[in-house]
């Protein structure tokens, strides 16, 4: 392969060809601690990314739910207690007064 002549390169790659002689000139540990530190680096920086992209929980308004389910007809005002109560259990919300 002919050598490509500085002055023909881009200056992407002349930070390219920069780099990749800075990596070869490394010794055998310097190599693994660069690619480790640069491994954690995306690790991190992916995780972030993924933290703020994530969608927020809509919040739950167990009162709202239940004047709803208490329209229903055959639903009385014990059992409406009961399915209040084991919505707090499997929600884990509090009641908004």
């Amino acid at each position: 392969m002919a050598k490509k002549r500085n002055c023909r390169r881009t200056t992407d790659e002349n930070l390219i060809h920069e780099k990749a002689v800075k990596m070869r000139k490394m010794t055998d540990e310097q190599l693994v601690h660069y690619v480790e530190d640069r491994a954690e680096k995306a690790r991190s920086e992916g995780f972030n990314k993924g933290k703020a992209q994530a969608s927020k929980p809509k919040p739950v308004n167990i009162v709202k739910i239940l004047e709803d389910i208490g329209n229903i007809r055959g639903i009385g005002a014990a059992k409406l207690i009961d399915i209040g109560v084991v919505l707090e259990n499997h929600l884990e919300v509090q009641q908004d007064g």
